[in-house]
Order: structure tokens, then C-alpha cells, then sequence
């Protein structure tokens, strides 16, 4: 696996042109992604799994420490929960790089000042609507994971992003079931965000519990028809996994158009034009 100073080195060396972009799956709903405007990471969640206590059990390793994170423009979150909204690599993240600027939903705002970070670097996400950043154009999408979760405000406790940066669009889903009217949102959220009114990129949990399971994925990806999609959200947590292969037969058996990716741990992908290749295994 690649780790920590050689996939630092790996994304500094990545030079995407506009159109294109490099990502790098950090286990479980974790991503790093670099465009020509921004580097980004979504959800970097870690646990020192040689600790002996009991994230021991956690299937496998994560290749990259907190503290080793390439330079950062931005962090997303979508929830609180602590392998998304991470108590152990946001206070790092944001020690060690005083440049980060944080998307965190609106009521979980205390718990990441709470860590020390300052208000001044954290964007509230609402729920829905759009959060404007340097090199990032988001619109947050709420996520019903359980269920949907609004206060009087109309502020959801989990949110999905639409992202648009150097001429590529992404959907990172969080944590989540299908909703009313969720398909909808997601692709009003596109066709507001990218001029070609088109997804590129679906990143889509397919572990089933209070997640999509892998046929609703495949319907998902039936109702908003993005160029490529990328399963996640697997192959950590023991009570909590599936063998991804479920998804690919079920995509191959449904939709045979669509290419089936599966992604390694911090296997390095390249996005162009509704490609997408890996370059290294």
C-alpha cells in the first residue's frame, strides 16, 4: 500500500489539467482529491489501530496519519459521526495547517471549535444550499441517515456534497438511505453547479445497515447517471462491510454501460473526460 511521504510525494507530483482530477480512497467514506483549483479531502478519518483497545478490530490500515497529510485547501465533513467528523485527524489537520478552511453541518459547528479550531476557518453547511469557497463550488444536499434530521432552522444533521472544482463535478453521498425527493435534489444541485449539467463522479456507500445497500446504489446510479461511480464505505469495520463484488455484479447485470470500478486502498485514480484509469496497484 501506498503510505504517508509516498503518496504525499505521489499527489504532489499529480498535475491535473481543467477537466481532470487524482483521487485517492482512504478507507471507509475517506477521500483525497486534487484538481486543478484545489486540494481537498473529505471526511479523513484515523484510528491508531495498534493501540490495543478496541479499534483492533478494524480490518485494515490507513495510509495516511493525520499529520502527514499533503497541503490542504479544504476538509468536508457530512456528520457527526466519528468516522466522518473524526475527533482524531481534524484537530491535527487543522494544527498542523493553518490554511485549511473546514465545511463542517451547522450543528455540529461547537463540536469542531470545540476541538480548537477556530470559528473564523469553519463554513457552516446548512442542509441545503450552496457553500462558496476558493477553488470549490459546493451545494449541500441532506442525507437521511436513520433518518432525516432537520432543527427548527431546517438544518440537517447529515449532509451530501455536490462539488464542483477544475471542470470536474463530484457527489459525496455521507452516510445515507434514499429519501423523497432525493434524486431530484442531487440533480438540481448539478445542474446549478456545472455548466454541463452533468455528475462526474458518484461516490456511493454500498454497506448496507443505516447505508445504501448495493442494489440501491445501482438505483441510484439508474436515477442520476453520473459518468462514473465509485463504491466506498466497506472493508474496515467487521460488523460493518460487504465484499464489493456484490456491486459489481448487480451494476454488470443492470446497467453493463457503466463502468464497474472497484477502488484499493490509496490507489492512485485519474478522472478525464468519463474515464477513469488507476495508476498504481
Amino acid at each position: 500500500m501506498c503510505r504517508d511521504e509516498e503518496l504525499v510525494a505521489q499527489v504532489n507530483a499529480a498535475q491535473p489539467a481543467h477537466g481532470e482530477a487524482y483521487l485517492w480512497w482512504l478507507t471507509q467514506a475517506s477521500w483525497l482529491v486534487k484538481t486543478n483549483e484545489a486540494v481537498f479531502a473529505i471526511d479523513p478519518w484515523w484510528r491508531d489501530v495498534f493501540a490495543g483497545d478496541h479499534w483492533a478490530k478494524l480490518l485494515g490500515e490507513y495510509p495516511l496519519h493525520p499529520s502527514a497529510f499533503p497541503t490542504l485547501d479544504h476538509v468536508l465533513c457530512t456528520h457527526w459521526h466519528d468516522d466522518h467528523l473524526c475527533p482524531e485527524s481534524i484537530p491535527r489537520i487543522a494544527e498542523s495547517q493553518t490554511q485549511v478552511e473546514f465545511v463542517i453541518p451547522s450543528r455540529s459547528v461547537d463540536v469542531v471549535t470545540g476541538w480548537g479550531v477556530a470559528k473564523t476557518r469553519i463554513h457552516a453547511a446548512h442542509g441545503h444550499g450552496p457553500v462558496e469557497l476558493q477553488g470549490l463550488r459546493v451545494w449541500c444536499v441532506p442525507a437521511a441517515h436513520q433518518e432525516l434530521d432537520f432543527d427548527e432552522t431546517g438544518a440537517s444533521w447529515y449532509v451530501g456534497y455536490i462539488i464542483e472544482s477544475g471542470g470536474v463535478s463530484f457527489y459525496h453521498m455521507g452516510d445515507g438511505q434514499p429519501w423523497p425527493g432525493w434524486h431530484s435534489a442531487i440533480n438540481k444541485a448539478v445542474n446549478r453547479l456545472t455548466p454541463s449539467q452533468e455528475l462526474d463522479i458518484a461516490l456511493l456507500c454500498i454497506n448496507g445497515n443505516d447505508n445504501l445497500h448495493h442494489t440501491q446504489a445501482v438505483d441510484l446510479i439508474e436515477r442520476i447517471e453520473p459518468r462514473i461511480a465509485i463504491p466506498m464505505h466497506y472493508g474496515m469495520d467487521p460488523g460493518n462491510t460487504v465484499d464489493p463484488q456484490i456491486y459489481v455484479d448487480e451494476l454488470a447485470e443492470r446497467l453493463p454501460d457503466v463502468p464497474r470500478v472497484v477502488p484499493k486502498v490509496a490507489q492512485c485514480l485519474h478522472y478525464s473526460d468519463g474515464v477513469l484509469g488507476a495508476l498504481n496497484d
